[in-house]
């Protein structure tokens, strides 16, 4: 199936990682990492997408410390199609954060 490709990069004054994922916020606040994020999305010819991949450099606002990279891949398919979501055993659940 043919896709359109679209790429970019951003910088962002405000990264961070938390348990359900990445944080990143558009002005400078009181977290330790900035850095740039470089993206691709290709998008079918409906208009939905079908792939995003990302690198996020991880560079420390302070001090000398090593920067990080990380890189996210996720595909889409199966637009359309009836979804199961099965709940995870009790034991996996928690509201603590």
């Amino acid at each position: 199936m043919k896709t359109t490709l679209h790429s970019g990069t951003v910088t962002v004054p405000e990264l961070g990682e938390r348990q359900a994922g990445m944080t990143f916020g558009t002005e400078d606040e009181d977290g330790s990492w900035s850095g740039p994020i470089t993206w691709k999305l290709w998008v079918g010819p409906d208009n939905l997408p079908r792939r995003f991949h990302a690198i996020m450099r991880f560079t420390p606002k302070r001090g000398s410390g090593k920067a990080e990279t990380m890189t996210m891949n996720i595909i889409y398919r199966g637009w359309g199609e009836p979804v199961k979501i099965t709940a995870p055993p009790k034991h996996l659940i928690t509201d603590e954060w």
